[in-house]
């Protein structure tokens, strides 16, 4: 990574990143996206960074370095790279970079997708955590959608299709309309629910989330209180692939899944190959403590 102060110049790699921040292309992204894009292209931007580095020598070796330095923060590390590869897929066809600057970069999440909660550690944060908490997380297992969406939800967004009741979504980052139906144990649990108008998710004051990001950081100090220890390296993101390895579990096909979450196929086949692979080791080790127990009682049993 470029060390040392540097002076930035209409050639250096800080004026492609000013162009795309004033692009309709970046103006047209969703609000969360943008602010979580901006972020970390600002930081890019600083002449001791990326910034200062003429657009004819940037390559991936000086993105990678940058990815590096944030190697401490998988989340921030993977949104950063996500950033850097749209902000150079805009760029290279108008001729503002002369070629692939993240090809081939790698972070430490570049597996995809954040760790699934176990239906145990859901059912410990549905009980420990404050009410208003718990609702969202009860929501996000039971849905599988995103933060963004979980704080949009309205109780008149609920409708019953074939005598289900579900909810429309519109997902804020990929603008795609869907119906998620509820499950049972959804319904269950919504009945108790206070039904104000408005909001389905409220603050601890009883106000509606402002964004995802209040949703978060409300999780984030929730999490860090002594009797949430073993929650402590989950993210409510986590949720979404929760929701997809219950119903992958429970049989349904991908084609459903990704139907009923909203999903990429990529992404519920990942998550479904997590549930199996788990599934398979738990059977493969039930085997052989099965046969460590079937030596023993032969051992004993010897006249």
């Amino acid at each position: 990574m470029p060390r040392g102060k540097r002076h930035v110049t209409s050639e250096a790699f800080a004026s492609v990143i000013k162009a795309y921040l004033a692009s309709p292309k970046f103006e047209g992204l969703a609000w969360e996206t943008q602010r979580n894009y901006h972020r970390y292209l600002i930081l890019a931007e600083h002449p001791d960074c990326l910034g200062s580095v003429p657009v004819d020598a940037m390559r991936p070796a000086l993105v990678q370095a940058f990815l590096d330095g944030l190697s401490d923060r998988p989340g921030a590390q993977i949104v950063a790279q996500v950033a850097l590869k749209a902000l150079e897929k805009w760029a290279v066809v108008r001729d503002l970079l002369p070629r692939s600057i993240t090809m081939g970069t790698e972070v430490v999440g570049s597996d995809g997708g954040h760790e699934p909660w176990s239906d145990e550690f859901v059912a410990i944060a549905e009980r420990k955590t404050a009410p208003h908490l718990s609702h969202a997380i009860t929501l996000a297992a039971n849905t599988g959608q995103r933060g963004s969406d979980l704080v949009k939800m309205r109780w008149t967004d609920i409708e019953a299709v074939s005598g289900r009741p579900g909810i429309n979504v519109v997902q804020r980052k990929t603008k795609l309309k869907i119906w998620v139906p509820f499950t049972q144990a959804l319904l269950e649990v919504t009945e108790g629910w206070e039904r104000q108008p408005g909001m389905i998710l409220r603050k601890y004051d009883g106000l509606p989330f402002d964004n995802r990001q209040q949703l978060t950081d409300a999780w984030l100090r929730e999490r860090e209180k002594p009797e949430m220890e073993p929650l402590r390296h989950l993210h409510l993101h986590g949720l979404r692939g929760t929701a997809v390895v219950r119903l992958c579990q429970a049989g349904a096909s991908v084609r459903e899944i990704t139907s009923m979450v909203g999903m990429s196929q990529a992404m519920v086949e990942r998550y479904c190959r997590f549930s199996v692979q788990r599934e398979n080791a738990l059977a493969a080790v039930e085997r052989l403590d099965g046969r460590h127990a079937q030596a023993n009682v032969l051992k004993f049993n010897k006249p």
